[in-house]
């Protein structure tokens, strides 16, 4: 993403605190060691909460 403005900022926050949680809540610290379905889920996971934090951002506050 080149020059992000402060609603995709704010969303690549939330959609690392996400993954972090996720991340800990499978207790491995080693990505090689996912199962495809960890590794799926974990991907699934970032990029919902990237689009759910945009999508609640524009809502309020379109681009346009």
């Amino acid at each position: 993403m080149i020059d992000p403005n402060q609603h995709e900022t704010n969303a690549l926050a939330t959609a690392c605190q996400t993954g972090g949680e996720y991340v800990e809540s499978l207790a491995k610290t080693d990505l090689a060691s996912f199962t495809a379905v960890e590794w799926s889920t974990l991907i699934d996971v970032v990029v919902t909460a990237f689009q759910d934090s945009l999508r609640t951002a524009y809502a309020d506050d379109p681009p346009f």
